[in-house]
């Protein structure tokens, strides 16, 4: 009798072990899982962002200039920022307006507002969310005419980056 119940002490214990075991190996399976998704969806997030900049340029890039003989595109700083943001000049009919894409916040922003206005804390309320980015670099090249965009976004345990750049027909 003392035999089978240390027989069977052993067992159970070799149970839990064996199910502690495949529990633990699940759990970091899991998590492992969902770190994975979470960097791909970044990644995806900076990559819909390059490409949104990209086609927004393309769109208004002419090779012909404003009435004004002023560009239609352009990369000047913000106040609400402190960085760069890409402004693109638009007119229909009769009313024009600038379109300023932007991050802020950790996110990228697509803001109407009249010629000449900027981003604030006030009208950035009614600016439209685009997709998440850690943060938005841009820089235009007189030279040669480009606009250099660079969109960074959280990667194994750090930051990493998408550069892209647009060559102006218009410049």
């Amino acid at each position: 009798m003392k035999s089978s119940l240390i027989e069977l002490i052993m067992v159970m214990t070799l149970l839990v072990l064996f199910g502690m075991t495949i529990f633990t190996l699940m759990y970091s399976g899991a998590d492992t899982q969902d770190r994975i998704m979470r960097e791909k969806n970044t990644q995806i997030d900076a990559r819909i962002a390059v490409s949104y900049i990209n086609v927004k340029l393309r769109q208004n890039d002419m090779l012909n200039r404003d009435i004004d003989n002023q560009m239609k595109i352009g990369v000047r700083p913000i106040s609400l920022t402190g960085r760069n943001a890409i402004v693109i000049r638009e007119r229909t009919f009769d009313y024009e307006y600038d379109t300023w894409i932007y991050e802020y916040g950790g996110k990228l922003y697509e803001l109407l507002t009249d010629p000449g206005d900027e981003p604030n804390e006030d009208n950035h309320k009614m600016g439209f969310y685009i997709v998440d980015v850690e943060r938005m670099d841009t820089v235009f090249d007189a030279k040669n005419g480009t606009v250099t965009n660079t969109v960074y976004y959280s990667y194994n345990d750090g930051l990493d980056s998408i550069t892209s750049t647009v060559y102006l027909r218009s410049y």
